[in-house]
């Protein structure tokens, strides 16, 4: 989807975007990124043209519960020290890690409010669909993976995609450089990277994440991107790769990950090491990727990522819900061109 879109907050205080607010925004629908409000508004039927004006929708934080507001007998509070100190407008932080508000004091009680601090808070929303344009399922793996390649006609005409996939302009590459967390915000503040999924690529079944950590099913953690090359080439995309394994060497390299996956099983050959998970790849699509990523590859000088992988891009399994666009659900900024520092190693 390609919007112009225009968020201005209301009904209460919204601090500084970690999403772009305004302007022309191209993103993957259902995908995350930007405000929820926005996906399910644009998914109630939005078409191509259509606009909205002044209308409000959430601001991600929730709605204001009243449920969420309890009266709380001091005598359950015994063994909150100073408890005379508590006063309306202080937070307490309560057992598991749960932040209340404090709304009232009476002589017997304690009201505090559950709810997120801006629940309740919203934007006017002012938005136009200028172009919808269909994902590019077709490029999803290496191109010779699929009909492209076979020496079998029939099949490879069975599996042609159809006009309307192949006329999307957009591409598709995947990454991997340990933990996908960071290196995926990395990529979601590059313009012209218009969707991102953290996941699983390289092994043979739709995992689980423990049993990823298990190190069994040749599984790597990566990144898979979605961009228009009208904006960000792929090379551009592999200089955000390039400046990610850079800054996070210092951290990453404290441990040896990749000891274990040095020694030869002899009684499970091809069996990975726990730490397999974590290791460097870059996953082509097609044939000029693969081409400029095995530059890259033979260009790197620190000899602690002389084994980054260069391998066909295969079947790519998304990641549980929770490791979706983790860092900015944490309160990071997405915003495009952001060069605020990521506080995450992966």
């Amino acid at each position: 989807m390609t919007v112009q879109l225009e968020l201005k907050p209301e009904n209460g205080y919204v601090p500084e975007h970690l999403f772009d607010s305004s302007g022309d925004l191209t993103f993957v629908l259902g995908w995350g990124n930007y405000l929820p409000g926005l996906h399910e508004l644009l998914l109630d039927g939005m078409r191509e043209g259509d606009t909205v004006t002044n209308l409000s929708i959430d601001a991600g934080f929730g709605r204001h519960s009243p449920d969420m507001v309890i009266e709380v007998p001091k005598e359950n509070l015994k063994k909150v020290q100073n408890i005379e100190k508590i006063v309306p407008n202080v937070t307490l932080n309560l057992q598991g890690g749960i932040q209340v508000t404090v709304v009232d004091v009476t002589k017997d009680t304690i009201i505090v409010d559950a709810n997120h601090p801006l629940a309740g808070s919203s934007y006017s929303c002012n938005m136009k669909v200028s172009s919808i344009d269909r994902y590019p399922v077709h490029k999803l793996e290496y191109e010779g993976v699929g009909g492209k390649d076979n020496d079998d006609e029939n099949t490879a005409e069975s599996e042609t995609p159809s006009s309307s996939l192949v006329s999307s302009p957009f591409e598709i590459a995947t990454f991997a450089m340990g933990c996908f967390w960071g290196v995926e915000l990395a990529f979601m503040r590059t313009p012209g990277v218009v969707g991102t999924r953290a996941g699983y690529t390289q092994g043979t079944v739709d995992p689980a994440y423990e049993e990823i950590k298990e190190g069994h099913t040749g599984h790597r953690e990566a990144v898979m991107v979605t961009y228009d090359p009208r904006i960000v080439s792929y090379e551009e995309i592999l200089a955000v790769y390039n400046d990610r394994l850079a800054e996070t060497a210092p951290e990453y390299f404290k441990v040896d990950l990749f000891a274990e996956e040095e020694d030869d099983d002899d009684e499970n050959p091809g069996a990975s090491s726990p730490d397999s998970q974590y290791k460097h790849g870059i996953y082509f699509h097609n044939e000029e990727q693969k081409k400029f990523a095995h530059e890259y590859i033979s260009s790197i000088k620190d000899s602690r990522f002389s084994d980054v992988e260069l391998m066909p891009a295969t079947v790519f399994y998304s990641a549980e819900e929770q490791h979706q666009q983790y860092l900015y659900k944490g309160g990071q900024a997405a915003r495009k061109g952001c060069r605020e520092t990521i506080r995450c190693y992966g």
